[in-house]
């Protein structure tokens, strides 16, 4: 895990230094700021990192005002070392696409390379790498396709909503009952098949995530399905915000308490 350090000059104590901290649930002591006219604010010390020593003395547990008061409380030479906290997910973005080497075109990817992607509260809790690879590796061919395949959809859908509402209701009116079109009966074909893909996505996510849990168990993490909202096409901001729609986008992991 890979450790910066930086080194300032405390003149006398209760000097400020220019860093801000706050304590995260699952990450522990985080820099939430750094001044820009501050002692650090050339430093390798960036906002976002946690926080794990000060002069050799370790903080990554302590509260903010704990560790505020071991800052004023030093004089003198001032060691600071910090690490770079992953998020505690799997992620993948469904709608992005991608060709390739051998020209195959792939739906779907993930956030983070498998190499710059493993949480840093499996570091802590000890998950051997070859366990957080097999994680990873489930999410990607297991959950991502159907997760792709459903955001495909519903993109295909949104378009056809619109080809709907004009052709069928605006430009050529309402069709009576024992007259559909074409457009409504593919219509309803699409509103199926995406019932059908959504529920596809939710089994799928369920069963990964017991399958994960049971691999965690024994380092006190836990996983959750990871949500994102989407936008619900050119509806009104009324009616997005009535009928937010949520997608599955990998696993969320927590310390168990």
């Amino acid at each position: 895990m890979t450790h910066y350090t930086a080194i300032i000059t405390q003149h006398h104590k209760n000097q400020p230094i220019g860093i801000g901290l706050v304590n995260d649930p699952i990450n522990g002591l985080i820099i939430s700021s750094i001044d820009e006219e501050g002692a650090l604010s050339k430093s390798c010390l960036k906002r976002g990192m946690k926080l794990r020593t000060i002069n050799n003395i370790d903080v990554s547990c302590l509260s903010s005002k704990e560790a505020v008061k071991v800052l004023k409380e030093a004089e003198g030479k001032l060691v600071l070392s910090a690490e770079v906290v992953v998020p505690a997910d799997i992620t993948f973005v469904a709608d992005k696409h991608y060709r390739r080497q051998d020209g195959v075109i792939m739906h779907g990817m993930m956030r983070n390379d498998i190499e710059n992607a493993t949480p840093t509260i499996f570091k802590e809790a000890g998950v051997p790498a070859e366990l957080f690879s097999r994680i990873y590796k489930l999410i990607e061919s297991d959950l991502l396709p159907p997760a792709a395949s459903l955001r495909i959809h519903q993109k295909a859908f949104e378009r056809e909503f619109e080809h709907y509402v004009w052709d069928q209701m605006v430009k050529g009116g309402m069709v009576g009952w024992g007259s559909e079109s074409r457009h409504e009966k593919k219509f309803y074909e699409m509103t199926l098949k995406s019932s059908h893909l959504e529920r596809n996505c939710d089994l799928k996510a369920m069963e990964i995530v017991l399958q994960v849990n049971a691999m965690l168990a024994k380092y006190n993490l836990m996983a959750t399905v990871a949500l994102e909202p989407i936008s619900n096409g050119k509806q009104s901001n009324k009616a997005r915000n009535k009928y937010e729609r949520l997608n599955v986008v990998g696993l969320r992991f927590h310390k168990m308490e």
